[in-house]
């Protein structure tokens, strides 16, 4: 079976998988929905979190048999990590090609999303015609594994206004029963699906310092390919 699989809580993910699928003519498939146990072809695209595979692709990838793996990971202009090169290294997939693609920083408002998908139609070709890569190593910051789940809820908070309707939108879109009628919980990772979600706006985000500080580092729109 092929198929583009996609984690996406902000909708920057899914808008890059949608052109893979549409473009390839295979099925879009949610991680969150039942996926296969074994694909011919897979297009997997998700986010790069704190520099690190989210946990739910980290057991979808533990999980799934692929022949031939294409692995895109987006992340917000800052820091890509070295998220590839641990997917071929720690779960041992036949990569035939991948990229790393700067799209909107979930914290940033006024930031740019990714729409520049004839960049990526050189992947498109390669997944027609797999043959075996190596991805290389990149930079990754030694305090990327510390703790992210702790530094995520140290730079940043999610709180609650007034114009919460207390429809529980936000608890139904959240995949970890992180949030009750806007109010979050310890499980929170900070994926912001459900400020994205609220359709009265009564979530807001409010950046530690650290975080803040982080982002004011000079920001990235290399797109990185590997085929």
């Amino acid at each position: 079976m092929n198929a583009v699989v996609f984690y996406s809580n902000t909708g920057q993910s899914k808008a890059i998988a949608t052109y893979f699928a549409n473009q390839l003519g295979y099925p879009l498939v949610d991680i969150e929905t039942k996926c296969a146990e074994h694909y011919r072809n897979l297009v997997l695209v998700f986010p790069v979190h704190c520099q690190n595979i989210p946990d739910i692709v980290k057991h979808f990838l533990k999980n799934v048999s692929v022949e031939n793996l294409t692995a895109i990971a987006t992340y917000g202009k800052m820091c890509c990590g070295n998220v590839l090169y641990e997917i071929q290294k720690n779960y041992q997939k036949n990569i035939v090609a991948g990229a790393y693609i700067p799209t909107k920083h979930s914290c940033i408002d006024n930031d740019d999303v990714f729409c520049d998908f004839d960049k990526l139609k050189h992947i498109v070709e390669k997944v027609k015609e797999p043959s075996y890569i190596q991805i290389p190593k990149l930079y990754k910051n030694p305090l990327a594994d510390v703790f992210p789940k702790l530094r995520s809820k140290l730079g940043l908070t999610i709180q609650k206004n007034a114009d919460c309707s207390g429809c529980n939108l936000c608890a139904e879109r959240c995949s970890f029963g992180a949030i009750k009628s806007g109010k979050t919980n310890s499980n929170c990772i900070r994926c912001l699906r459900c400020v994205e979600a609220c359709p009265h706006q009564a979530l807001k985000i409010k950046l530690g310092l650290p975080l803040k500080v982080y982002l004011r580092k000079k920001k990235t729109q290399e797109v990185i390919i590997y085929t």
